[in-house]
């Protein structure tokens, strides 16, 4: 039974807990969440190929420019591989990464893939591995800064933006899937 009272339903007896139940449904409060499209896997020579969907989680304030980047790993492997694409109006040379946040840091070389322009932007796209609990830790970072050092000293300062939170969160439950999987 349900009572109304100034253009409000207040449920009430048994009624109350199925209410409440399709509300949460409803809102979108249920912790569950439909992650397919966040990510792809697929069994590969008796390991499990998992591809993490392309994230815009961070820019480069100077210049507004884009980092895009998407995270492929197999379950039979130590280390994630990190293959991003980075924007600029320069023509740099990228040799290697850092990811911190806090005391946590995270450094290693890039290896190129290719080089493009488009428009009056340079697009460098590039890789690298990083172990798997270090990706680990990565999402864990409230928000991690990126910084790209070039061959000619130039440092590029990388910044996430409002929806890594979020983003991060989907990502987490992405690699807790992983760690399930992977003694399989």
């Amino acid at each position: 039974m349900a009572n109304k009272k100034q253009g409000v339903v207040y449920a009430t007896g048994a009624t109350a807990p199925v209410f409440f139940f399709c509300f949460f449904l409803a809102t979108g409060v249920s912790s569950a969440q439909n992650l397919s499209k966040y990510y792809i896997n697929s069994v590969q020579s008796g390991s499990i190929l998992y591809f993490i969907k392309p994230q815009t989680n961070f820019n480069n304030p100077k210049t507004r420019t884009d980092f895009i980047f998407d995270v492929t790993y197999l379950n039979s492997n130590d280390s994630a591989t990190i293959n991003f694409s980075y924007f600029d109006k320069e023509n740099i040379n990228p040799e290697s990464i850092t990811i911190a946040y806090s005391d946590w840091k995270y450094q290693t070389d890039l290896k190129r893939i290719y080089v493009d322009a488009k428009k009056e932007l340079w697009r460098y796209r590039y890789s690298f591995k990083i172990p798997f609990d270090q990706l680990l830790l990565f999402y864990r970072a409230q928000s991690p800064i990126i910084t790209i050092s070039t061959d000619s000293s130039r440092i590029i300062t990388i910044r996430t933006v409002k929806q890594w939170e979020k983003n991060a969160d989907i990502n987490r439950k992405i690699i807790q899937i992983i760690q399930k999987n992977k003694s399989l």
